[in-house]
């Protein structure tokens, strides 16, 4: 089974090798640990779970129960609607066995609402790559002509 980012809801990032994942409609974001960056990594990038499974079996170290923990894992990411069933794909799933074992061979996800107001109060736009965001009158108060009267003045 293959897995894709749940895009009408959450935005992903991935920085030093630790996942965010923003939930756009509620506020609420979610981190992931080093070893369940890897497992989402390699899924976002087109392996399959049995792949991933196959790859993770493959470290020295690995413990008996891999399986379960992976599907908890995944089962844990689907039901925070990061993820999504996608379509069929296949791609070499690679892991670092330092992160793993560094990790206990543990996925986590974290939830976090501490920036909730903030992410609802300021939320992230739509950006078309032609025009930038371009927002309405209504949505800070001033139309395009107003707006470039008050920069000319500001540069004056």
């Amino acid at each position: 089974m293959n897995y894709v980012l749940n895009e009408e809801k959450m935005f992903a990032d991935v920085t030093d090798g630790i996942a965010i994942i923003i939930n756009s409609e509620t506020g609420i974001y979610y981190g992931l640990n080093g070893l369940g960056t890897a497992v989402y990594e390699n899924l976002m990038n087109g392996s399959s779970v049995e792949e991933v499974l196959s790859a993770l079996k493959s470290i020295s170290g690995v413990p008996a129960d891999m399986e379960a923990k992976l599907n908890e894992f995944i089962s844990k990411l689907v039901n925070y609607e990061l993820i999504m069933e996608g379509p069929s794909t296949s791609a070499e799933a690679n892991f670092d066995s330092s992160v793993a074992a560094e990790e206990n061979f543990e996925m986590l996800v974290n939830e976090y609402n501490d920036a909730q107001e903030l992410l609802l109060a300021d939320p992230i736009h739509e950006v078309k790559e032609e025009t930038g965001w371009t927002p309405e009158k209504d949505s800070i108060g001033y139309s395009k002509e107003e707006t470039r009267e008050r920069e000319e003045k500001m540069e004056g």
